[in-house]
């Protein structure tokens, strides 16, 4: 290349009156002039580079709006309401409200046995006893909730007899817990050893959801702390732990508070949930699941996600309002209602 430069500088015609200076100079010269050209293209193109980049990136992962990010979730949560749930950024979990309209359903085995036709594959384990003059049940949950995994500690009492609906119900029908009944519990929910999650709180009933995580119920394992009345309600709690088939080395009481994991049930689990059923409806929440990842994938946080469904995606976006136990799962409280309503206009 120099060379090549040395031939076109001895060529170059120049002005009359101007000295004629060696060729070598001026090749070294052009040289320079090129070699500096060349520098500069590179530094500008880089520049701009480095500008995209930046406006990409503040585009992407834009300054938070502390006052924007409260607000969204204000309004999120008001429309969650209505379904009984709220979200909590901080852990990004959805969680149950303390007077959703779920309270008023009350429980029954019936609605276990419901939850896998409506795409909730969850482990079950209610735990049956008596204290102060009240039939109680504390049951864990664990599992698949169409698009979110999660896990939930219920409490229930009763003070009535047990019903007998031919044809459709036999056994104890409990209302949810009301205030005075409210117990102090913490769940950690771990999958295949990495935490999803921890939740506590004073509650009737205990929840935490992680939207777009698909599990299978024996992928998951929660750590449980209660904290009970007094060593009488202790007692008869953990006699029923003990009466299910956990262990006293399951177990660790301290004063009234007990502790255990829920990992593989030991009650007997709703005779609904079959292996093809299980698989079916599985299979459902996996590719809602993953569609809900592809669908979202360019946005960074559950807040954006959300928005952009609700406005691109209105029906994934109801789905996923409508999460964990929804109206469909209490469908057959109509019934159960009415029955206890025309016993109680009998026995007046």
């Amino acid at each position: 290349m120099y060379n090549y430069i040395v031939e076109i500088a001895s060529k170059m015609p120049l002005p009359l009156g101007v000295i004629i200076p060696n060729p070598i100079y001026i090749a070294a010269l052009i040289l320079l002039v090129c070699v500096f050209e060349i520098i500069v293209t590179i530094l500008l193109i880089r520049r701009k580079e480095i500008r995209k980049e930046t406006a990409l990136e503040v585009i992407k992962n834009p300054i938070p709006d502390k006052n924007s990010s409260i607000d969204k979730v204000n309004l999120l949560n008001e429309e969650l309401a209505t379904y009984g749930f709220a979200y909590m950024p901080e852990k990004d979990i959805f969680y149950s409200i303390m007077n959703g309209w779920q309270r008023s359903f009350g429980y029954c085995q019936l609605y276990d046995e419901m939850a896998v036709t409506i795409s909730l594959v969850i482990d079950c384990e209610p735990i049956r006893f008596e204290y102060g003059g009240k039939k109680w049940m504390i049951e864990f949950w664990k599992g698949q909730y169409g698009m979110t995994t999660g896990s939930e500690i219920g409490i229930y009492t009763t003070t009535g007899p047990d019903l007998d609906i031919p044809g459709f119900f036999n056994g104890t029908f409990y209302q949810s817990a009301k205030d005075e009944d409210f117990l102090q519990m913490s769940m950690v929910l771990r999958k295949n050893d990495e935490i999803l999650y921890k939740v506590s709180g004073l509650h009737w009933w205990l929840t935490a959801f992680k939207l777009g995580e698909f599990s299978h119920p024996s992928e998951l394992v929660v750590d449980i702390e209660i904290t009970l009345r007094d060593s009488e309600m202790r007692d008869a709690f953990v006699n029923e732990l003990l009466a299910v088939g956990y262990t006293q080395e399951d177990l660790t009481i301290i004063n009234n508070t007990v502790s255990l994991t829920f990992d593989k049930p030991h009650s007997k689990q709703p005779f609904t949930r079959i292996p093809l059923t299980e698989y079916l409806m599985q299979k459902n929440n996996e590719q809602n699941c993953n569609a809900y990842k592809v669908l979202t994938k360019g946005y960074e946080n559950t807040l954006k996600k959300l928005e952009y469904l609700k406005n691109e995606e209105p029906k994934m976006y109801r789905h996923i309002l409508n999460m964990g136990k929804s109206r469909q799962f209490f469908g057959e409280y109509d019934t159960i209602r009415n029955f206890i309503q025309k016993n109680d206009i009998l026995n007046r």
